[in-house]
C-alpha cells in the first residue's frame, strides 16, 4: 500500500489542537473517512489477528476475508514498511 501524505499547516483541529486523534476525519469537501493514528491500528490489528485465526468455520470466508482487508489496512499504517515515503 502506497502512503498517501497530505502536508497541512495545523494551528488547531476543531479546538483540540494540532493532534488528530482517531475518528472520522473529513479533508475539504470531500467524503469523511475514518482516520486511524497509528498507535491506535496496532492496537486493532493485534484483536483482529486473534479473531481471524480462530475462524475456522467455511460459512465465514467472506467476513474473513473483509476482516482480513481490515488488518492489512491497519498493518499498512507502519512507518518502516511504507512505500512512496521518501521524505524521511
Amino acid at each position: 500500500m502506497t502512503l498517501q501524505k497530505i502536508t497541512a499547516e495545523l494551528d488547531e483541529v476543531n479546538g483540540f489542537g494540532e493532534r488528530v486523534e482517531t475518528g472520522p476525519l473529513q479533508i475539504n469537501d470531500d467524503w469523511p473517512g475514518l482516520f486511524i493514528r497509528g498507535d491506535n491500528a496496532f492496537h486493532y490489528a493485534a484483536h483482529l489477528a486473534v479473531i481471524l485465526e480462530r475462524i475456522e468455520d467455511d460459512s465465514t470466508i467472506i467476513s474473513s476475508a473483509v476482516i482480513q482487508g481490515l488488518l492489512d489496512d491497519l498493518l499498512s499504517c507502519d512507518t518502516r514498511k511504507l512505500k512512496g515515503d521518501d521524505d524521511d
